[in-house]
């Protein structure tokens, strides 16, 4: 497990961080990024604005989840030895398309599922019934 947080592994390495908001999903994707300097890409971050202000608009959730796509596919073109994808993944089949890009461009692939056993809350103001809606169909696979 070490090695995956050295910036000279030489295996590239992409690695997704899954969990409900508040988890801490992005709390520890900014320190592995602080000790490799890996690039972190998020849906988020396509509702930040100038300012680091979250704007949540629903209807361009499509397009938040296409251009995080498409900027991790970017970065493993480029071939980046450690790159850092942090959204909520509650649904296994949303992690398939960073598994293919993995795969085409030689990456090994790690899923870490981050936990709130810190008692963190969710900094976008997501409604605690959504949370609760995505703790329910939140799998696990093993």
């Amino acid at each position: 497990m070490e090695s995956l947080f050295l910036s000279e592994s030489p295996s590239k390495t992409l690695l997704l961080l899954r969990g409900i908001p508040g988890s801490g999903k992005t709390t520890f994707a900014k320190q592995i990024s602080n000790s490799n300097g890996a690039p972190i890409f998020s849906i988020d971050s396509y509702f930040e604005n100038e300012k680091g202000e979250y704007q949540f608009d629903y209807t361009k959730n499509h397009l938040a989840y296409k251009e995080c796509e498409s900027k991790t596919k970017d970065a493993l073109e480029k071939g980046i030895p450690f790159v850092i994808v942090d959204n909520t993944f509650t649904l296994d089949w949303e992690m398939k398309p960073y598994e293919d890009l993995a795969k085409t461009f030689g990456y090994l692939c790690f899923v870490i599922t981050v936990e709130n056993r810190h008692g963190g809350k969710n900094v976008h103001q997501i409604p605690e019934e959504q949370i609760e809606k995505m703790k329910a169909k939140f799998k696990v696979v093993l």
